[in-house]
Order: structure tokens, then sequence, then C-alpha cells
């Protein structure tokens, strides 16, 4: 192809470079899309998670070629990196990088949560509200994570076969590590010093939006941010794991329609219409078990923010919100033509500012004042005697196996891929070795020895 808006985007397809700070959006359809912007999502507000920084501090000048092949790819004629400005250190040395690149600038940011939700980003950077239902692309702009774009500078010598995550909360040596795609994450705790209590959960993923695991044998993915370790009993644990039977239960008896959940709300609060605490009020009538229908969740980009600072009786709105998104997917039912798709242009909320949640703030109402510390980068030379490696490691159609039990593979060959056309991209063994199991999950592949 010579077609470079063709090119790019076949090369992060063939890389298997996806989001590398969420959900796993796979990377070439957003570069093969027009905008105007191309902003580097580097806000990193998840509490304790430091994996992006650590890029930046060491990899700026890749991530910065990843950002101007994707400015190329879009034909944006803007490049912008929104990083918070609490980061003087990393912020001045990237002050002088950006000027020597074209069209590139820094939008220094508050240290506020979330100020990573791609929406909020958007917005600060730009002064543009993504539309209702809509996504950046309709405000014209393409966000990208930092590691996204450093996995997309490097695709044209490399698939990604490695992830750098961040191991916080109870261990003995909280760090940031760059670790084979498919390692454990006991794996990674031991390259973290080792768990402080045997009796332990982790956090796959911010404490704010990451699901809690007590299976340390999960493997890391391509999407996997870090891991944040906390005793069982700890409150964040437990809130999080509250299955519906019972955060319904609590919020149809406890919920007084303060609407604190709503007031905060980040995007409420960009102008978009969805009311929490509207939400809440729809469990008085459905009754206990019943479904959720109220259309108000529709837009809800489940921050937690509700549940885990805003509500002062400790409910679960966020969770609330998720499920009737789920009944109304269920009923088929979306924001087009529902009753909340009014065809108005949002605006930002007048006192927006004035609403922005301090991290520190949120640190101290989640609990984790204790775990606040730095998590440095540490180089290593640890080699997993076996990886696993999920075929489903993004947004879209899972992978299915390209490899058989006995096959030998090299770090980087395909083990997993999907039809042309479908949305997604193949994964890639991490460590030389053989295959010993291959499903429709996962490909196990055993180290060389």
């Amino acid at each position: 192809m010579s077609d470079f808006t063709e090119e790019f985007p076949a090369r992060l397809r063939t890389a298997g470079v996806v989001g590398a700070g969420g959900a796993g959006f796979p990377a070439h359809v957003k570069a093969a899309a027009k905008a105007e912007f191309v902003i580097v999502n580097a806000a990193e507000c998840e509490p304790l998670l430091k994996k992006d920084r650590a890029i930046l501090e060491r990899f700026p000048e890749q991530v910065l070629d990843g950002l101007e092949l994707a400015m190329r790819s879009t034909g944006a004629a803007s490049g912008i990196v929104g990083i918070k400005r609490k980061h003087r250190e990393l912020t001045g040395k990237l002050e002088k990088l950006v000027r020597t690149r074209r069209n590139v600038s820094l939008s220094l940011l508050g240290d506020y949560y979330p100020a990573g939700d791609e929406q909020c980003l958007v917005y600060d950077v730009t002064g543009r509200v993504t539309p209702m239902g809509g996504i950046p692309l309709d405000a014209g702009c393409a966000v990208f994570n930092v590691e996204t774009l450093y996995n997309a500078a490097r695709a044209s010598q490399t698939p990604v076969t490695e992830k750098f995550v961040t191991v916080a909360g109870a261990v003995r040596r909280p760090c940031t590590l760059r670790v084979p795609v498919g390692i454990s994450y006991s794996e990674v705790i031991t390259l973290a010093g080792g768990l402080k209590s045997a009796f332990s959960a982790g956090i796959d993923g911010g404490p704010m939006m990451g699901k809690v695991i007590t299976d340390f044998d999960t493997p890391v993915n391509k999407c996997s941010g870090g891991l944040v370790v906390l005793p069982k009993d700890h409150p964040l644990i437990l809130k999080k794991s509250l299955g519906r039977p019972v955060f319904s239960r609590i919020g149809r008896s406890a919920c007084d329609q303060c609407s604190f959940c709503t007031e905060l709300c980040p995007r409420y609060l960009l102008g978009h219409d969805v009311q929490p605490h509207r939400v809440m009020r729809s469990l008085v009538f459905s009754g206990a078990g019943g479904e959720l229908r109220s259309e108000h969740a529709l837009l809800c980009c489940e921050c937690s923010l509700c549940s885990l600072y805003s509500c002062p009786e400790n409910l679960s709105p966020k969770d609330v919100c998720a499920a009737a998104k789920a009944d109304l997917r269920s009923a088929k039912v979306g924001f087009r033509g529902s009753s909340i798709d009014s065809g108005r242009r949002p605006s930002a909320h007048p006192v927006r500012d004035g609403r922005k949640v301090p991290v520190s703030r949120l640190i101290r109402r989640l609990g984790l004042s204790d775990y606040a510390a730095d998590a440095p980068f540490i180089e290593h030379d640890y080699r997993p005697s076996r990886v696993r490696i999920q075929m489903r490691q993004h947004i879209g159609t899972p992978c299915s196996p390209s490899v058989s039990p006995g096959r030998t593979v090299r770090k980087g060959d395909v083990v997993g891929d999907l039809p042309p056309g479908l949305t997604g991209c193949p994964v890639h063994a991490s460590i030389d070795g053989t295959v010993v199991k291959a499903n429709e999950i996962y490909v196990e592949i055993e180290a060389r020895r």
C-alpha cells in the first residue's frame, strides 16, 4: 500500500495494537478515521497507577513519534498531550520536546478525577463537548493512551508482546514493570516483593474502574493497567464485590434522592442527560428482582465517582446504572430514539470546575492513604516458565486460536486471529516456546528450556 492512511492502520492491526489504558479499542479503527486533533491521554487519573508516567519518563520520543504517525494517518492538524501539571519535572521535559515537533503542544490539567475520561479530556484541552451518545471522533478528536502510541511507534518493528503495569497497594515494593503479556499476576506480585498479607484480593485496573479478582493466576493482557492489592476486608474490596441483589436491595431501601450522584457526575457536568439519582429512584418502581428501564442510565460511563465518592449513604449508583444499561440492551433500547435523545447540543455546566474531585481527596475517601506510595519503574530479567495469551484482549470479536498443541512458536508469532472486516486484531506469543493448550479462551505456551 502506498497510501499511508491505509498502510498505517493495517500496520497497527497486524501488530495487535489496542487501547492500552482501558477497554482495548483496536487502534487501527481510530487511525483510519478523520480527525482535527489527536490527543494523547496522559492524565492517568486512577489513584495509585503510574505506568503512563513511567513510559513518558523513559520513552517520550517514541510516544511523540506515535502521536505524529496518528496525526498523519487521521489528517489531524494538531496533536495535544494532555497531562497533569503536578508532574513538573516531566512536563518541563515534554515542553522542550514538543517544541521540536510540528503542531504538537502540551495541555496541562488539574489533578482531578476523572481527568482521563476521554470526553472530559476532549473538553479540557479543546473546549469541545462530545455530542450525547457520541464519541470523541464526533467532536473531531482522536484520543489515544500513552502506551498505545508507544506501541504504535514500534508497530513496524514488533507486535505487542509486552505490557507496562503498576503493582500497588499491600505489596512489599510498589513498582511499575514491563512484563510479557500472559504472565500471571502472582508472578507480577513476586516481582513487587510479594504480598504483605496472604489475606489479600486485587483490583485489576485502577481502584475506581477496576474489577476485583481473588485468583492471582489471572493473566496480564494488553489492556491491563495495573494491579492494586488490598486486604480482602478492605471497604473498597467489599463495596466493589457487592452483587446485584444486594446493592439493589440496599439502594431501594436507603436512597433519599439527595441527587449528589448526579450533581457530581462528570458526564452530567458536560451537559449530558445522565442522572444516576433518577436511575436509583427506578429501583423502587421495579420491585425486588425487577428489570430497570430508566433511560437516564444510558450515557453513564461507569467511572464509579457516584458510588465511591459522591453518595453520602455509601450506595452504588454506578452499579445500578450498569444494571439498567444491561436490562435496556436486553430490551434492545439504545440512546438513539430514546426519551433522552433530544437532539440538543450539550454544553458544560457553569459550575463544572468547582465540582471537580481532587484525587488527593478521593484517595482519602477510598481508604487508600496508607497505600499512596510512589511506584517507580523497575528493570528486571525475570523470564516466565509459561504464559497464557487470552483470545479476548480487545473490544469486538475475540480471536480464535491459530496454533495447536505441540506447535513451536517464537516471540511475536500470531497465536490467535480473526477474519478481516471484524472489529479486533490478532494476539501474539510473548515468549519462545511450545504451545501446550489452545482453546477459545487462551493459548498456553511453555517456555523453551
